[in-house]
């Protein structure tokens, strides 16, 4: 059983979700950054999904992952683009500091619900306070918390002579740590013969809308706003899938 992403991950994330796909946040994160002129950080930046788009877009943006498989297809996107190469750092996104060194820390797509409790959320908005410049902007997803039980449908993608599935097989919630634990099972095919299997566990950290507000205070954050479901006039209701949080460091 793995807690870490691997190459057979890294594989099926590019067809689940490739450079360039939006659910409206590659667009809205665009729009947000349309005042920004220095350096932008995306701390769990993946394979470039959002990054790619934002330096195709004109942005200086610096990617910062735990995952060297996933930061090695960012660079070959990069490369087969014709991008310059980004500053992608391989680093824990909750110890990582460049003093001042951003004008804007961004992450789409709730992966801050990758930490695991209190603490070491509250540790990683103040290292992006850290690295942000004074007057710098905090833009992040928290997806409005879900707790679903139920094993999930087999995916199935195809790049002959290849074929890959997973499967989330278990789904457990602890409602003392407000955290969801999902046990995946990645498999990939070739000529009907399995050439590689892999058990996951990936914990998801549940977070309430005043509970985050008051981490980002904590944290030392001010102008905190919150929109809904990617569009800038939209506040939070009980309907609402996810949360995009905006802060600055003062």
């Amino acid at each position: 059983m793995s807690w870490a992403y691997s190459d057979l991950v890294a594989e099926v994330y590019e067809f689940h979700l490739p450079i360039g796909y939006s659910n409206g946040d590659v667009e809205y994160y665009t729009r947000a950054l349309s005042g920004v002129t220095g350096r932008v950080l995306e701390p769990a930046c993946g394979t470039g999904r959002v990054l790619i788009p934002l330096l195709e877009a004109g942005h200086l943006v610096d990617g910062l992952d735990h995952s060297p498989e996933m930061l090695a297809v960012c660079r070959t996107y990069c490369q087969e683009r014709g991008l310059p190469e980004p500053a992608l750092h391989e680093a824990d996104m909750a110890t990582f500091v460049r003093p001042e060194a951003y004008d804007a820390v961004i992450m789409p797509a709730g992966s801050i619900r990758n930490l695991s409790g209190r603490a070491v959320t509250l540790q990683a908005l103040k290292s992006f306070y850290q690295s942000l410049a004074p007057g710098g902007l905090l833009i992040l997803d928290v997806a409005a918390p879900r707790m679903n039980a139920e094993p999930g449908a087999v995916q199935i993608y195809q790049r002959e002579p290849y074929a890959w599935t997973v499967q989330t097989v278990r789904s457990d919630y602890d409602p003392v740590a407000n955290r969801t634990t999902q046990f995946l099972r990645y498999e990939k095919w070739c000529d009907g013969d399995l050439v590689k299997a892999e058990l996951h566990r990936f914990c998801l950290q549940l977070w309430g809308l005043r509970e985050f507000e008051e981490l980002l205070t904590e944290a030392g954050y001010t102008e905190i706003r919150v929109t809904a479901d990617y569009q800038e006039n939209n506040r939070p209701t009980s309907a609402s899938g996810d949360w995009t949080f905006h802060a600055v460091r003062p």
